[in-house]
């Protein structure tokens, strides 16, 4: 995705770039909705943490890289909470009383354009809080492991080609609403905003 002396917001830049990035003439579909969890604790020391989780080295889609805490498409009939709690239950063993508390935040918008065609996509965005002592487990098998990370080591990490894509966008979202980055020392804010809100 960018060479390794790239600097850490060129590579955002790319980033957000590459998942707007599409030809005209492509074959388009339709447009694919879902809901994507970011799970964060407040430490002693009251940093935030976050909970990273790594996808199963045999899902299909992006074996291995770095995902959010849960997440999942929206199936027809089903809500957007609906879908949270059942995929926090599914993937990260998260259990309705404590996914119930996630907080409708945000949502994300891209097109990226694959062998299949050009997909608009939206992300309905939420944050969980969960408690220090909260240890997520591997549910249904599509996560390999998790890890409880420093947003130092997350924000390196969402720029690396370690990161699902659109994932890495759901958490750019988390650091700029959190105030972890801010629009007079990162010159590219105004680009990351805009690239994360990016509709057809």
């Amino acid at each position: 995705m960018a060479t390794s002396c790239s600097t850490w917001s060129e590579r955002i830049v790319q980033l957000v770039r590459m998942m707007n990035s599409f030809h005209a003439e492509g074959l388009f579909g339709v447009k694919r909705y879902g809901v994507h969890i970011n799970g964060f604790v407040r430490q002693d020391n009251k940093e935030i943490a976050m909970w990273i989780a790594r996808r199963s080295y045999c899902k299909q889609t992006y074996a291995g890289l770095l995902d959010n805490l849960a997440a999942g498409g929206l199936a027809s009939g089903m809500g957007i909470r609906e879908t949270l709690i059942k995929e926090c239950q599914e993937e990260s063993c998260i259990p309705e009383s404590l996914a119930a508390r996630a907080v409708p935040v945000s949502t994300i918008s891209y097109t990226y354009e694959d062998e299949r065609g050009i997909f608009p996509e939206c992300q309905f965005v939420y944050d969980l809080e969960v408690p220090i002592d909260f240890v997520p487990r591997v549910g249904d098998g599509e996560v390999h492991e998790f890890y409880l990370w420093p947003l130092d080591k997350v924000k390196e990490a969402i720029a690396s080609p370690d990161f699902k894509p659109n994932c890495s966008l759901v958490v750019l979202d988390f650091l700029i609403r959190h105030g972890y980055l801010d629009a007079d020392t990162e010159k590219h804010y105004q680009t990351f905003v805009e690239g994360i809100h990016k509709t057809l």
